[in-house]
């Protein structure tokens, strides 16, 4: 009789360990998967959009496991017809912005689906639809190009009904993406011709789109002396991108110049060996100018873009630009060079000198990985903006609100101006007393814009209030240049931003 027992007891063992393997089977056989958003007060977002059954086993699951949907949270939920991984997102306490929290939490759910190899991954409406495309393109994103053994990784095919917003915003986060990729591509396979390439093969096709790549002689025929010594140490020749986008009649609303050195040792001024390897992403603004421009181009937005983008690399060779060698920029202002690892601001105040006289624009716009110094100032989360104009700062603040992009307003003063002086040349490309050394970078940059600034007035003041056409603001993305951690929809290494940044300020100017 014991022993009838006991054969019983095994066999209900052996018969619950088939029943487990067999339901574990049938959970990794699942391809499909859903995301949903759940607020604190364990209220579904759109909840007349889920079947009632899937509803009820969401909540009784969040009940059981005492899910307090906090803000980025995931709960994965198998459905009541064992076909579908619920991805249950937390959005924490409703409010009137929830762009950075369902972005945040979207990512992390499609992270979660991805992990369980979902091919097929639905996002239910969500209250920032445009934030939830973003979402799903960001958290999609991987770079394996360079591994020989890469895991088996089949990107998950992503949809949702939040339909115009949502695409809208996946347009956004995928021009990150290919801003992302073009930074953390080693520069032997992202010199300035593939660079350019590159740009030629993902915008000439696009609508109302023209792109121009030219070569060493076109810029000396330019006179730009401050590229070409930037880029004589190199064996790789220069290459200047040139990308002009009408979406309507009229002048050009805004023109975009991108720091384009992809890759910086230094020259003499040597870099210390420790993370030169991030400096692959030196060509980080000219990256994300150009993604911004693809995404301008396909969203077909009412405005006149423009983007110029230097391209070439900073090497030390016989002939590269020594410390204390004179140039004469295309602006005519002779600089000399006390620093040739501030050779960014150097290629970058020729191609603002030439956008500005070619083209004309209301508002212009740099965007540089440029200065040490605004890392320790803002870190790797602002986005640090020099502008002497009020209304388009308030643009650019405007944008990075609406892409939770945080920027902060730094400082432009005659002071700095001063700083800039040299005993044997108009200018030197670096402030004369090693301090301020962001916002001397900025200084230097405006002499290229709207006139050289070489006698100091006799009450210096801080250049604030200025709105002389063109406007125009620098942006110095030497700290958001790269992501510390994947956390969210971030992924760790270069972060392509602040593309989306750029978009939408073109989508802001568009509506003026």
């Amino acid at each position: 009789m014991h022993s009838i027992a006991r054969n019983i007891r095994q066999l209900s063992v052996v018969h619950g360990r088939q029943l487990s393997t067999t339901r574990t089977l049938a959970r990794d056989a699942i391809k499909n998967g859903l995301v949903v958003g759940m607020f604190a007060s364990h209220k579904l977002f759109n909840s007349e959009q889920i079947p009632q059954a899937v509803q009820d086993k969401i909540l009784q699951e969040a009940q059981a496991q005492g899910n307090k949907a906090d803000a980025g949270s995931v709960q994965l939920v198998l459905s009541p017809d064992l076909t579908q991984h619920i991805a249950v997102v937390g959005l924490g306490n409703e409010s009137t912005n929830m762009s950075e929290i369902v972005r945040t939490a979207v990512a992390n759910g499609v992270k979660q689906l991805k992990a369980k190899k979902i091919s097929n991954i639905n996002i239910a409406p969500m209250p920032c639809a445009h934030a939830s495309g973003e979402a799903a393109a960001l958290a999609s994103y991987s770079f394996t190009a360079f591994k020989t053994q890469k895991a088996e990784e089949q990107l998950p095919t992503i949809s949702s009904t939040d339909a115009e917003e949502w695409n809208t915003g996946r347009v956004y986060a995928e021009a990150q993406n290919f801003a992302r990729e073009l930074m953390a591509t080693p520069a032997n396979f992202m010199t300035p011709t593939i660079f350019a390439r590159r740009v030629q093969d993902e915008l000439a096709f696009l609508p109302n789109t023209k792109v121009n790549v030219y070569d060493e002689q076109w810029a000396r025929d330019q006179r730009m002396g401050g590229l070409i010594a930037v880029s004589q140490g190199s064996d790789e020749p220069l290459r200047f991108v040139e990308i002009v986008y009408q979406g309507h009649p009229g002048p050009v609303s805004l023109a975009l110049v991108g720091k384009g050195i992809t890759f910086d040792t230094g020259g003499y001024s040597l870099k210390l060996g420790k993370n030169m390897d991030l400096m692959k992403g030196d060509m980080g603004g000219g990256a994300t100018v150009v993604a911004a421009m693809r995404a301008i181009a396909q969203l077909r937005l009412p405005i006149n873009v423009v983007a110029t983008v230097p391209l070439c690399e900073n090497m030390v060779s016989g002939r590269a630009t020594k410390v204390s060698d004179v140039y004469t920029s295309r602006a005519g202002l002779t600089v000399e060079v006390m620093n040739t690892d501030a050779e960014g601001r150097i290629v970058l105040a020729d191609a603002l000198h030439y956008t500005v006289e070619a083209h004309q624009p209301q508002s212009i716009v740099d965007v540089a990985t440029l200065t040490g110094a605004m890392v320790v100032a803002l870190g790797e989360l602002y986005t640090g903006v020099f502008t002497p104009s009020p209304s388009l700062w308030q643009h650019i603040d405007r944008a990075g609100t609406a892409t939770d992009e945080p920027v902060w307003r730094m400082p432009l003063h005659d002071h700095w101006d001063a700083m800039l002086k040299s005993s044997i040349a108009d200018l030197s490309n670096i402030g004369c007393k090693g301090e301020a050394g962001a916002c001397t970078a900025a200084a230097f940059l405006r002499q290229f814009v709207d006139g050289p600034r070489l006698t100091p007035p006799a009450i210096m003041r801080e250049q604030n209030n200025d709105e002389s056409i063109p406007r125009w603001a620098h942006l110095d993305i030497a700290g958001p240049m790269e992501a510390s951690t994947s956390e969210g929809y971030h992924h760790q290494g270069m972060s392509g931003r602040p593309t989306r940044l750029l978009i939408e300020l073109a989508k802001q100017l568009s509506a003026e």
